[in-house]
């Protein structure tokens, strides 16, 4: 069985572990660390791209588990053996990485990588812009590998709206969640529509709410096939008052609120402790809160205030700032 190894966001390693064997069939995990996954798939390989929230997949040449490991050890390692590249047409470079930073090497070691490459397959060389690459990585673990990088996903910051979610993040919400099928699921600042998209995608939900109080925002939810539905209910309204949505009807609230980074929302802790309050009328009495926010102090302070408990949270990075995904109940 051929062994495989992905990256993805940092602090999502335990979702990973829960939902990646349940995504894809013939999955079984050797390793996992904070922003990679080492496992063996003897399914196609072309399947690994769906999962949502992988960067780049490699395909394991070799694995290393020693203390203060070198890539010149490594190179000479894997020269000493034949090797199986699973892209095995077009062009290659080597690239050297420690520590998720690109790194220099002598010549010498980088010549003797490549000659690896041309010996064991029908790739050619080309260090500008080939069509696969050949990676040495080396990470603070005690763990290393040689693998070909078969698929990176293209996306960047660019491709989004000043404040929108990225895609990843919402889907790790809607699973850190967890069982959300047949239930009521409310994003009262559903902004772009990340979190309901992957909402809808991948969760039977008994009924989903859509909420926020750009008219413009939502006007284009409600021209949107995926969101036309029998099960979906879009508003236009203030989160703090949503008055067409019942007292103590709905089970999860899932949403990403302003940070205060790219709008003025004023004093930050009062902004939560009214969301909070708006989400207290509506929320069934087992329900919960599934949220991200950057500003840690002053949600902390928000759910003290307003008698919450904050049950987990996960630590990540969103467009390079430090921020948290929190489970919250009532």
């Amino acid at each position: 069985m051929a062994e495989f190894i992905s990256t993805f966001t940092t602090g999502f390693s335990d979702l990973v572990k829960k939902d990646f064997p349940k995504k894809i069939k013939g999955v079984s995990i050797i390793n996992i660390f904070d922003g990679l996954v080492h496992y063996k798939f003897d399914g196609n390989s072309r399947d690994l791209s769906k999962i949502i929230y992988f960067n780049n997949t490699f395909f394991v040449i070799k694995t290393f588990s020693q203390q203060n490991i070198s890539f010149p050890q490594m190179v000479n390692n894997i020269s000493n053996q034949k090797s199986y590249f699973l892209l095995n047409k077009g062009s290659f470079r080597v690239r050297f990485v420690k520590e998720n930073q690109f790194s220099k090497v002598d010549k010498n070691i980088s010549k003797k990588a490549e000659e690896v490459v041309l010996r064991n397959s029908k790739l050619t060389l080309d260090r500008l812009s080939p069509s696969t690459e050949v990676w040495y990585s080396i990470r603070r673990e005690n763990f290393a590998f040689c693998g070909q990088l078969i698929f990176k996903r293209e996306f960047t910051e660019k491709n989004l709206h000043k404040g929108e979610l990225r895609p990843e993040i919402a889907y790790f919400l809607s699973i850190y969640a967890e069982e959300l099928n047949q239930k009521v699921v409310m994003d009262c600042f559903a902004g772009y529509g990340a979190i309901p998209l992957q909402i809808v995608k991948n969760h039977d939900v008994k009924e989903l709410i859509i909420n926020d109080i750009s008219k413009e925002l939502v006007d284009n939810f409600k021209k949107q096939q995926i969101f036309i539905n029998d099960k979906i209910r879009i508003y236009c309204e203030d989160a703090f008052k949503i008055e067409d949505v019942k007292d103590k009807s709905v089970d999860v609230v899932i949403t990403d609120p302003p940070w205060g980074y790219y709008e003025d929302i004023g004093d930050i802790t009062l902004f939560y402790q009214r969301m909070f309050q708006s989400f207290k009328r509506v929320l069934k009495n087992d329900g919960r809160i599934i949220l991200l926010s950057a500003r840690t102090d002053n949600l902390i302070d928000a759910t003290s205030k307003e008698c919450l408990r904050i049950n987990e949270s996960i630590h990540t990075l969103v467009n390079g700032k430090k921020a948290s995904l929190y489970n919250i109940s009532l």
